[in-house]
């Protein structure tokens, strides 16, 4: 889990783009009577996107409460952050509902294959590698309205793990057996013991009985005289499993009855060292980036001195390098530990584990859904430009904003105005997936000649993000970026050229087609680079190193 939170997937690029997994195990129980091992997942729509490092930590100043390494567990929650609040109701208010593909896996009970395991399919800290045990798919979740009131909808929302509808039941898992006390327990501290009667938190079934009575919050008048169960006048019972309650699997149980731990619940190394394994190059740098920043920050030597000997059990280069930048523990001349660096290398990778490998996570078919475009504009823009890409961007269902010195009109060269939706000061690279510049001789100038602008163009480049230009705008990004490594179009004979995720053409048709690969339209081809989020190879390539931003 740590592995995870300190990789890209800790740093998710919007709600809509995360993937929940349940941490704990439940059971299905189906008309026979028999039990079924289940883990619930979410994979979404959109597929699953990251931010990098240095983008997270500007976003978390420049839209304030941004998360940085929250990550999704058995639920749609994280920590708050302004900016993917915010991406979520633009989706939401542009009529583009949040979805998500609402999958299981399933292990029946005495399962001959659960011996075979080398993890205990309890334990809470492991995953089910998909290899093993196939996702199935069950339906959709789809999140298509906001909260009408942020505190009565939001801040008053109660979860309990304990509660559950007829054919789910509890495993022995140990972390759910405690949460189903200490929830319920946490909603009676927070909200009261008659937090269930809170509207975000009332049943939707017409009627709802239990014994409680008074107490802080108590909305129902409960005729009779008793509140508890049995009673001499047999009133109040609980609902049988015959008429709709609740009935759980009951364990046939030989002997003694013992709270102890399986061994394979000490297997704590196996599965971190598989997801290292599985990582990109690009990937696994981020990985080690992010490991060494906090790490970086621990004032105690002995701890961060420990930490890199424990990343060691995982990954021995992973670990060198995290030790290397942060003053961490020095490898003694150990035979045991040179045989344990052999064995680590010959671990086995899962791409299942790779969110940019697995086929869970890729959306069908490849598209640029809610994706935030800049276009980044001064006096003098080609009003013509600007007006097909937007048109574009539009067929794609992705969301154009037009970038220029004021919040307000801007005069393209046939003197027409056009209203910007916020200007160079306001608004940072970091809050848009990519970048346009259209043609335009005069206010290539102007762009060419603004720092900030420069900066912006910079900045993208810099987090991998694509970037599109087209005629004149072609110059500033010649003058901004490495020249001698990338490739520009420089006559109207190029077409469309894509280099390192920069698109260029001199002569152009902005007429969006499906996104298919070798498409020639500028537009497409834009949006055909855009599917893969970023073009990670610049940093892999160290053409990133070479621009400040």
């Amino acid at each position: 889990m740590i592995m995870r939170l300190m990789s890209d997937t800790g740093i998710p690029r919007s709600y809509r783009m995360m993937e929940g997994f349940g941490v704990n195990t439940y059971t299905l129980i189906n008309s026979a009577g028999e039990r079924h091992f289940v883990k619930f997942h979410l994979i979404p729509d959109l597929g699953v996107h990251s931010l990098t490092w240095d983008e997270a930590m500007k976003l978390a100043g420049q839209d304030p409460g941004a998360s940085i390494h929250a990550y999704l567990y058995c639920v749609l929650i994280s920590f708050t952050s302004d900016f993917h609040r915010k991406d979520l109701q633009e989706a939401l208010e542009r009529c583009v509902p949040a979805k998500w593909t609402f999958k299981i896996q399933v292990l029946k009970e005495g399962d001959p294959a659960i011996d075979g395991f080398t993890f205990n399919i309890l334990d809470a800290t492991k995953i089910w590698p998909d290899t093993l045990v196939p996702l199935l798919e069950v339906g959709k979740l789809v999140l298509n309205k906001t909260v009408d009131e942020f505190f009565p909808e939001t801040e008053q929302a109660a979860f309990c793990t304990a509660h559950i509808v007829p054919g789910i039941g509890f495993s022995d898992d140990p972390l759910l057996q405690g949460r189903n006390f200490s929830y319920f327990d946490t909603q009676i501290s927070r909200l009261g013991v008659n937090w269930e009667q809170l509207p975000i938190n009332r049943p939707v079934c017409p009627v709802v009985f239990n014994h409680h009575r008074g107490g802080a919050g108590q909305h129902r008048i409960v005729k009779g005289p008793v509140n508890y169960w049995p009673n001499r006048f047999d009133v109040g019972h609980p609902v049988s499993a015959g008429m709709g309650g609740y009935s759980e699997h009951r364990d046939m149980i030989s002997g003694e009855k013992r709270r102890l731990r399986f061994d394979k619940f000490d297997n704590h190394f196996e599965q971190a060292r598989t997801f290292v394994e599985s990582l990109k190059l690009y990937e696994r740098q981020h990985l080690i980036i992010a490991l060494s920043f906090e790490l970086s920050h621990v004032d105690d030597k002995i701890v961060y001195q420990k930490y890199t000997e424990l990343l060691y059990e995982i990954d021995c280069k992973l670990a060198k390098e995290v030790a290397r930048q942060v003053d961490g523990f020095t490898l003694p001349p150990d035979p045991t530990k040179e045989v344990a660096e052999k064995v680590q290398e010959s671990t086995a990778s899962d791409p299942g584990l790779n969110i940019r490998t697995t086929t869970l996570t890729v959306p069908k078919p490849v598209m640029i859904v809610t994706r935030r475009i800049a276009i980044l504009v001064e006096k003098g823009f080609n009003r013509a430009d600007v007006k097909a890409m937007q048109e574009a961007l539009a067929t794609f269902q992705a969301f154009s904003f037009v970038i220029g010195p004021v919040r307000g009109k801007i005069y393209s060269e046939d003197s027409q105005a056009l209203v910007a939706d916020h200007h160079f000061e306001g608004q940072r690279s970091t809050l848009f997936d990519a970048l346009f510049i259209p043609s335009g001789k005069l206010h290539a100038d102007l762009l060419g000649k603004n720092g900030r602008v420069v900066h912006w163009v910079r900045e993208a480049f810099g987090h991998c993000k694509i970037i599109a230009a087209v005629g004149e705008g072609i110059e500033l990004l010649r003058d901004a970026l490495p020249k001698d490594k990338l490739r520009f179009a420089t006559s109207p004979s190029d077409g469309v050229v894509s280099s390192y995720g920069i698109v260029t053409a001199c002569q152009y048709t902005i007429d969006p087609k499906p996104i298919e690969a070798g498409e020639t339209d500028f537009a497409t081809k834009f949006a055909e680079e855009l599917t893969d989020h970023r073009y990670w190879m610049r940093e892999t390539d160290g053409l990133t190193k070479e621009v400040a931003y």
